[in-house]
């Protein structure tokens, strides 16, 4: 038996629908030069993966007790991951680009690479923004509140190019790189944590690159149902992230300007 290379991770919430689609892009060739195996933990009740197992039998199936987080949910699928490389997929995602050996020789030919990030394309043909960027910092918030945003150059290459952070969504990491980093921060439960890790990632002085070359279709948003918890979540993980990286001060002024501007 073939070594796996690949272990595709994917937390599902309330997402059924979309996860079937996720993983039928993922199975829909048979010739992979890859060898993969994808693990889906779910984070809501455990009658949404009914069937499942008898669509996908090879699909590793985790049921979270209770629902901790985004974070928290992938961390568990490591547990029991064996492939050298983890990929980190949204279930409301498709996978466009087939090609799997193009990510493995892009970590292989270059040891400093730490985190590959997707190109994620929206239903409607175009490329989804903020999905890479600069360091955070309340100045880029405020430039981009103003308009003046300055990522966008990051999200519309059509070259590999190093960025400070990727999305989560479709995110590649070698097993090894993710351990030493000890996986997601769970303090986060929704938002954020995969900027904190790419944040992580350059204190161990390697790289995060996006990678347009790997295309995946996104949705987007299908398992957040109320827009109210939705920013709440977002709010609460952006303090937690300026706590942790930019200090007290920072977190303070961020939350007086929000008043104003955000």
């Amino acid at each position: 038996m073939r070594k796996v290379k690949l272990s595709i991770i994917i937390v599902n919430y309330r997402c059924r629908a979309y996860l079937d689609r996720c993983l039928a892009s993922i199975f829909a060739k048979n010739d992979l030069e890859v060898v993969i195996e994808v693990i889906v933990v779910n984070n809501g009740v455990a009658a949404e993966m009914e069937g499942l197992a008898t669509l996908y039998p090879e699909v590793k199936i985790l049921q979270c007790v209770a629902n901790k987080g985004f974070g928290n949910a992938n961390n568990l699928g490591v547990g029991v991951a064996t492939g050298e490389l983890l990929f980190f997929l949204n279930p409301d995602a498709e996978i466009i680009s087939q090609d799997f050996s193009e990510i493995m020789q892009a970590f292989e030919k270059d040891p400093e690479m730490g985190i590959l990030g997707s190109r994620l394309v929206l239903p409607d043909g175009n490329v989804q923004p903020w999905i890479a960027g600069t360091k955070v910092s309340l100045w880029n918030i405020l430039a981009n509140n103003l308009n003046c945003v300055r990522d966008s150059r990051h999200w519309q290459s059509e070259r590999p190019v190093e960025v400070f952070w990727v999305a989560g969504t479709a995110l590649f990491i070698p097993k090894k790189l993710f351990l030493r980093l000890r996986g997601f921060d769970s303090n986060f439960f929704m938002y954020f944590e995969d900027v904190d890790l790419c944040c992580r990632m350059h204190f161990l002085d390697k790289k995060v690159v996006y990678f347009p070359g790997f295309s995946v279709l996104h949705h987007g948003g299908k398992s957040f149902l109320l827009k109210k918890n939705q920013k709440k979540n977002y709010y609460l993980s952006q303090d937690y992230y300026f706590r942790k990286h930019l200090g007290l001060f920072q977190t303070v002024l961020l939350k007086f300007l929000r008043l104003f501007s955000f």
